[in-house]
C-alpha cells in the first residue's frame, strides 16, 4: 500500500484482548495484514499465537477489541459467517475427518457451494497443488501420514476459495521433507493471490517466506517489522532461532 493510500488493510486487528476463563491470553494485540502478503506471528509457547487466530475466526469469542476484514468489523459474526466472508482457518492439529475419504474431506470444504462445475474446478486446483492427494483420493483421512493430513487440511481450506488463509503451526510434527514441501506450497498459494497469516514455531522457516512478521510475547506484540530484517536480528535469532 503506498504512502497516503486510504485503502483499508485486508485484515486489521485492533487492541484485541482475549480470555480463557480468568486467564488473560491477549493483552491489546494490534496488527495489520495487507492484501497479497504473507504475515507471520512468531513467539514461544503460550505467547498467544493460536489464541489470536482462534479469535479472528470467532472460534474464541471471549474477547474485546475489534477485528476488521476489508474494512468491515467481523467481531460479532458467527464462525460460519467468517468463513463465508472469505477467511479460512487451518487449525493446529489439522482436524481432518479421519473416517472420511480424501475426496469427502475436500467436499466438506465446499459445503456452502452448490455449483458442481466450480466444486470440480476447486478440486482439480487442490490436486494440482497436492498430487499425492489425487493419487489416494479414496483413502480414509485417518490412515494418512501427518504430512499428508496437513496437505489435506490446507487443500480442504482452499476449497472455500478464501481471501485470506489462517495457518496454525502447519509444520508441527512433520518430517523435514514435508516441512520443506508445506512451506513451498504456502508460497505457491500466496503467489496465486491468497493472502496468508501464518502462525509457526519454526521461526526460521516462517521468516524465510514471510513479507512481514510480528513477535508475540506473553499476549502482547513485542516486536514487528520486515521478516528478513527480523531474521537477521540478533535478539530474534537468540530467542527464537536457537542461535547465540
Amino acid at each position: 500500500m503506498t504512502a497516503g493510500s486510504q485503502t483499508a488493510p485486508l485484515l486489521e486487528v485492533r487492541d484485541l484482548q482475549a480470555y480463557y476463563g480468568h486467564i488473560h491470553a491477549l493483552k491489546g494485540v494490534s496488527f495489520k495484514v495487507e492484501k497479497g502478503e504473507i504475515v507471520t506471528l512468531i513467539g514461544g509457547n503460550g505467547a498467544g499465537k493460536t489464541t489470536t487466530l482462534a479469535t479472528i475466526s470467532r472460534l474464541l469469542t471471549s474477547s474485546t477489541g475489534d477485528i476488521l476484514f476489508e474494512g468491515r468489523s467481523i467481531t460479532g459474526l458467527e464462525p460460519h459467517d467468517v468463513v463465508n466472508a472469505g477467511i479460512a482457518h487451518v487449525p493446529e492439529g489439522r482436524r481432518i475427518f479421519s473416517g472420511l475419504t480424501i475426496l469427502e474431506n475436500l467436499e466438506m470444504g465446499a459445503f456452502a457451494l452448490s455449483d458442481k462445475a466450480e466444486i470440480a474446478r476447486r478440486l482439480e486446483h487442490g490436486f494440482t497443488l497436492f498430487p499425492r492427494l489425487k493419487e489416494r483420493v479414496k483413502q480414509l483421512g485417518g490412515t494418512l501420514s501427518g504430512g499428508e493430513q496437513q496437505m489435506l487440511a490446507v487443500a480442504r481450506a482452499l476449497m472455500q476459495n478464501p481471501r485470506i488463509l489462517l495457518l496454525d503451526e502447519p509444520s508441527m510434527g512433520l518430517s523435514p521433507l514435508f516441512v520443506e514441501r508445506i512451506f513451498e506450497i504456502i508460497e505457491a498459494i500466496n503467489r496465486e493471490g491468497t493472502t496468508v497469516l501464518l502462525v509457526e514455531q519454526n521461526a526460521h522457516m516462517a521468516l524465510g517466506i514471510a513479507h512481514r512478521a510480528y513477535v508475540l510475547k506473553n499476549g502482547e506484540i513485542a516486536m514487528e517489522g520486515d521478516a528478513r530484517h527480523l531474521l537477521s536480528d540478533d535478539a530474534i535469532r537468540e530467542a527464537y532461532l536457537g542461535e547465540g
